[in-house]
């Protein structure tokens, strides 16, 4: 029977050993297990060192709070003495040189035309003129000073007969006089005489004034 030869390393499968090569002079080699790498310590952090990390994270905290306010209260105060130099007037404020026409002279009282009256009145209206007549009956009281009052035609009783009446009149009576315009110098007037110790009387009126010579007269008493 031939003999083949086999290639060294071929391996028989048959369970035999490669051609040329003893049974008892196969060594097996096992490969050396690595060392177990070892284990890096864990790093512990102690309670001080937190507690000290917080205490540091405070203090920035609050330094930085307190730079905040510091710097809120500086533009506060300079924002105040901006404006207390805008509105502090006392030294810029322009003066006038003259006394400006409008107030060079008193200014005039109106009297209110709704108002019931007991002011002296004048003649420079047909209202200033019943308020004059009125007043000099219950507060001057005088017949001569009433009659002046009234127009040279007028039908109206005499300055004796004026003050005649005056008379009857107890001392310390008050009036008032209540007058609506019309029409051109004809007025309703509500006339309320208040005599001590009794009730108001009220005297409807009606009165006619007429203007001469830029001033005005009563003329008729209805």
């Amino acid at each position: 029977m031939k003999n083949t030869k086999r290639h060294p390393a071929v391996i028989d499968l048959l369970g035999g050993t490669p051609h040329g090569a003893a049974a008892d002079t196969t060594t097996t080699v096992t490969a050396p297990t690595p060392p177990p790498a070892p284990k890096l310590p864990r790093t512990k952090v102690s309670r001080s060192s937190r507690l000290r990390y917080v205490a540091a994270l405070i203090v920035v905290v609050a330094l930085l709070g307190w730079f905040v306010l510091r710097l809120l209260s500086g533009n506060d105060e300079r924002a105040q003495e901006r404006i207390a130099d805008e509105t502090d007037t006392s030294e810029t404020a322009p003066t006038l040189a003259v006394t400006p026409p409008a107030l060079a002279t008193a200014p005039t009282t109106e009297t209110d035309p709704t108002a019931c009256r007991t002011d002296p009145g004048d003649q420079k209206s047909g209202p200033g003129v019943i308020a004059a007549f009125e007043h000099a009956y219950y507060v001057t009281r005088s017949g001569t000073a009433v009659r002046a009052l009234t127009t040279p035609d007028t039908s109206l009783p005499t300055q004796e007969k004026i003050q005649a009446g005056i008379d009857t009149v107890p001392t310390g009576t008050t009036h008032c006089v209540l007058i609506t315009p019309i029409s051109a110098g004809i007025y309703s007037v509500a006339l309320t005489e208040m005599r001590p110790g009794q009730p108001p009387t009220q005297f409807p009126q009606t009165i006619t004034t007429e203007e001469f010579d830029g001033r005005w007269f009563v003329d008729v008493i209805n």
